[in-house]
């Protein structure tokens, strides 16, 4: 897929708020957008219409050019930054190549900065979409839009 085919799957996104953004196991992260869909059984969390999972890669949250926490920092530090991100409109998508690294700011000069870690074997973030598709951006520059599998019950 190419720069402008992944973005026009992403624009949608724009201009919705996140909201159920959550830390995860070590640095997961998760972000829902849209409306919240009943989960398939009980042991699953609830997500929106849009569930970006950040799994496979580093990020960083970022307000008014200071940097609030990474994903190696302690824990403490992550959960305070990624709750910054609840409840804010997606303002814009960057992708950046050769990796599909991204940088998406939101209201209030937030941003959540990707970057991938692996250019082999593993996604770097998944973004499930309304239309049932999955966006998976990894390894390395490698992104595809298919069928979605399901949301993991834990995530």
């Amino acid at each position: 897929m190419n720069n402008q085919e992944i973005q026009a799957i992403l624009h949608p996104l724009l201009g919705q708020k996140t909201w159920g953004v959550s830390l995860g196991c070590g640095s997961f992260l998760t972000l829902e957008f849209g409306q919240p869909l009943p989960p398939s059984d009980e042991n699953q969390k609830i997500h929106g219409e849009w569930h970006l999972w950040l799994y496979n890669c580093a990020w960083r949250v970022e307000e008014d050019e200071k940097i609030l926490a990474a994903s190696g920092d302690e824990r403490d530090q992550m959960e305070t930054a990624v709750h910054r991100l609840d409840n804010l409109t997606l303002h814009s998508i960057e992708l950046l190549s050769p990796a599909c690294d991204a940088v998406f700011t939101f209201e209030q000069q937030v941003i959540l900065r990707v970057f991938a870690i692996y250019s082999q074997d593993y996604e770097h973030w998944l973004l499930y979409t309304p239309d049932g598709n999955v966006l998976s951006v990894g390894p390395g520059s490698h992104c595809s839009y298919e069928s979605s599998r399901a949301i993991p019950a834990g995530d």
